[in-house]
């Protein structure tokens, strides 16, 4: 009759051992949140550091430019006729007043003689009734009927001249025939393109800037603007500002501004080329080297609306709060003018998960 009391009583004794040891399991347990967070600083968090530089006085934007011409011009006749001669090939080289086109010109030349004929014939005309009136058997009016007859002749034969001058089509300029548009022997009228032009006195690069930086940009920022061509390898061409177009573009919301440089030292460039094109910026406000600017990235806020970075040291790679006085944000980058010197490293991305003292792994 024992038996099964002891056996209850042995199974009640397992049961709580087992719930004690399970309590005691559970208050040496750790909380899975504080494991996650210490475990979080345990490790090292990568970081991007930046080192400030006295050198970062500027902001430097690129552009993708394409060579263009002075100006292009398509060249046709003022007088219509049966092209005779083209001499010029595609992509020749011509000089100012170098023939381009010949029409034919026999019936110009029969226009110069027979304007001449007139004013021959004018001329007798004039000075005999001269000599009558000179003795009154003319009257005036009659006089100057025929002079008039004779100063029209004079103008006939000064446009059929003219016009067998302008059978001749010759290049208005130094440049590069960039395309013959008709073949020879074609008869072509007045305004007929015969061949297109391109002004290559100076290597002109155009680009597109988006307007917001165009109206916030002034010609006095500008410190430098040079540019890198394909056919060229890394070398660097200063360029000058010529001009700008005062409409934006439609769809790309951007406004088209021309620079240029001299053709000498670059005469492997012609119109279409691409280039690339560096413009280096003073914002307003600010002189060269005056104040530091950092990426924008780099700089957060404190509770009572202060501006800090974090300073990472070498020698611990930890990071420490270093306050500082900024300025306005510009693009991608913020004027500093105290609370960092040239040679400091901060930390330019993610600064919102960092601590004081907490180390991290620097990204290269």
């Amino acid at each position: 009759m024992f038996a099964p009391r002891i056996a209850s009583i042995g199974r009640l004794a397992g049961f709580l051992v087992a719930a004690g040891l399970l309590a005691a399991c559970q208050d040496n347990a750790v909380d899975p949140v504080a494991r996650a967070e210490a475990e979080l600083h345990a490790a090292p968090k990568p970081a991007k550091i930046y080192t400030v530089s006295d050198q970062v006085g500027s902001l430097e934007r690129r552009f993708a430019g394409r060579v263009a011409a002075v100006q292009t011009v398509d060249l046709s006749f003022q007088v219509a006729g049966k092209l005779v001669a083209v001499p010029v090939l595609e992509s020749q080289q011509v000089k100012k007043g170098d023939l381009i086109a010949k029409l034919d010109t026999t019936d110009y030349d029969r226009a110069v003689r027979e304007a001449t004929y007139r004013l021959d014939q004018a001329k007798r005309d004039l000075d005999r009734l001269e000599t009558l009136r000179d003795r009154s058997v003319v009257s005036q009016s009659a006089y100057d009927e025929q002079k008039n007859i004779h100063d029209l002749a004079v103008e006939a034969l000064t446009e059929a001249k003219q016009n067998l001058v302008y059978t001749e089509l010759r290049a208005p300029f130094d440049g590069i025939v960039s395309s013959r548009l008709v073949d020879n022997f074609t008869t072509v009228g007045v305004g007929t393109p015969v061949v297109r032009m391109h002004d290559l006195s100076e290597v002109q690069v155009d680009i597109n800037v988006a307007e917001a930086l165009f109206a916030r940009v002034t010609e006095s920022e500008v410190v430098s603007i040079q540019a890198k061509f394909p056919a060229y390898g890394e070398k660097l061409f200063p360029l000058e500002y010529r001009e700008h177009a005062s409409q934006v573009d439609d769809v790309a919301q951007t406004y088209r501004v021309t620079l240029a440089m001299p053709r000498e030292g670059a005469e492997q460039l012609y119109p279409g080329m691409t280039a690339s094109v560096f413009v280096k910026v003073v914002p307003e406000g600010l002189e060269l080297g005056e104040q530091l600017l950092i990426p924008s990235s780099s700089v957060a806020v404190d509770s009572d609306g202060k501006a800090f970075v974090w300073k990472f040291a070498e020698a611990t790679s930890a990071v420490s709060k270093q306050p500082i006085e900024i300025g306005t944000v510009m693009g991608d980058y913020i004027p500093v003018s105290s609370g960092l010197e040239p040679g400091d490293e901060i930390v330019s991305a993610g600064v919102a998960y960092l601590s004081d003292d907490q180390v991290v792994r620097r990204l290269n």
